[in-house]
């Protein structure tokens, strides 16, 4: 086998992910460790954050992550690329520094990219449909060669903000690779595997039994999961693994449920860099929990690149919960639900629904029917409202099921939220600039 040009670690696939998978992956010799941390329902917050303070808008969870994972990557002269800067890319970088001299490290350069945010260049995007309203904020999915610039200069940490995810990926491998699109396309694809982090090794996956299927993980492997790393070689092909001595499954299948992840077509899967080809793609068990990926192929360049609007629509969305438990739970939570239906029948039914928890509310009609009695249920109601008093009649109906109801409704749970909408559009890639800003601890 080929050595290997970089090798690449997931430290985490959203905003929210674990610690301490990074942190192993530091501690295992990975060239970088990629921190995946944003999504559209992270950045709405972090763009009203920014409205409201111009310091503000990056993840605010940077702290905690960096206090354990930079000690460890400084001692063993890994990089972090992250996209947690959000709508702020900026302060967090600056940020980031401060933080380093507040934890005794000098001399840590920090990269900030900057020029997602294409909100004052809404003239030039093509939407997939005008906007009902004023946009909240619209931010253009940069590639891989930026992130990969700064790290050519030397940057120790690359922070960004609305990237392509497989982007934080291949800006690693870049510069390694050999010439030609189709290396390219390779990291890219090794880059949408690895995005997710622990649902590549295993994670959100049950084994389907049988001869030489693994055991399904335990709880102990879950709460110790591994995190995916990769070992690029030049032509783009990788072999994926985990880190020594961390539990996870990592074979032909985890693999394949991972490469179709959010991908429509498999033979023509945009990215800002390149539109890939993965219909060809070849997984090959080449050892315990090792799978060599190759056969990803470039369709060149996309013509334009996505952008994502937001766009702030009146009134909010309103979710309530209430409990029945003990005998009798599934009778007594039908009936709860019939009666809110009929309390709520001069609603739109577009604008409400009223369903079981455990009985439907996911699958609809495709649920299976249950079998004897359940200890508990409840009874969920969601709601489109114009506006305040709107949305207090929801919960208000739904608490006085605690007194006017069947026998033992309780622990009601209501959340009130924006109502924001996601719009597609497209943008040529001369109206983008992304910048480099420079931080120093």
């Amino acid at each position: 086998m080929a050595t290997p040009v970089c090798v690449i670690g997931a430290g985490a696939g959203f905003a929210g992910d674990r610690i301490d998978p990074a942190v192993v992956l530091a501690g295992a010799g990975v060239d970088a460790v990629v921190l995946e941390c944003l999504a559209e329902r992270t950045l709405v917050p972090a763009i009203r954050a920014r409205r409201d303070n111009p310091q503000a808008g990056f993840d605010p969870r940077i702290g905690r992550r960096l206090r354990a994972l930079l000690p460890v990557a400084r001692q063993n002269g890994c990089r972090i690329v992250s996209n947690f800067g959000a709508a702020n890319p900026a302060a967090a970088a600056q940020y980031i520094a401060r933080l380093a001299r507040e934890m005794g490290i000098s001399g840590l350069r920090v990269a900030a990219v900057v020029g997602d945010d294409v909100a004052d260049r809404q003239q030039l995007i093509h939407w997939v449909r005008e906007p009902a309203a004023p946009l909240l904020g619209a931010h253009v999915y940069l590639g891989c060669n930026p992130l990969a610039d700064a790290l050519a200069q030397g940057a120790d940490v690359v922070v960004t903000g609305r990237v392509a995810d497989s982007a934080l990926f291949s800006a690693v491998a870049r510069d390694r690779l050999e010439p030609g699109q189709d290396a390219l396309a390779g990291a890219i694809g090794v880059g949408h595997l690895l995005e997710c982090g622990g649902q590549l090794t295993g994670g959100n996956y049950e084994p389907i039994a049988g001869a030489g299927a693994p055991p399904p993980l335990t709880a102990e492997q879950y709460a110790r999961l591994g995190y995916p790393l990769a070992r690029v070689m030049a032509d783009g092909s990788a072999e994926i693994g985990l880190p020594p001595g961390t539990p996870g499954i990592v074979d032909p299948l985890t693999c394949t449920l991972q490469l179709l992840y959010e991908v429509h077509d498999p033979s023509h899967y945009a990215t800002p860099d390149l539109v890939v080809d993965l219909s060809g793609v070849r997984f090959e068990r080449i050892g315990d929990n090792r799978v060599l990926m190759s056969g990803v192929k470039s369709k060149g360049p996309p013509p334009t690149l996505k952008v994502a609007g937001f766009v702030d629509r009146p009134g909010f969305i309103m979710d309530c919960e209430i409990t029945l438990a003990g005998a009798g739970a599934r009778s007594r939570a039908e009936v709860m639900a019939q009666a809110l239906r009929l309390r709520l029948s001069d609603w739109a039914d577009p604008d409400v629904v009223v369903d079981l928890v455990g009985a439907g509310s996911v699958l609809r009609a495709l649920s299976q029917p249950l079998r004897g009695e359940v200890p508990e249920m409840r009874v969920h109601v969601s709601a489109r409202c114009a506006d305040a008093e709107q949305a207090q009649t929801i919960e208000d109906e739904v608490y006085a099921m605690t007194l006017s109801g069947p026998a033992g409704g309780a622990s009601v749970r209501s959340e009130k939220r924006p109502r924001i909408e996601v719009l597609d559009g497209f943008i040529a890639p001369q109206h983008v600039e992304p910048q480099l800003l420079w931080s120093t601890s």
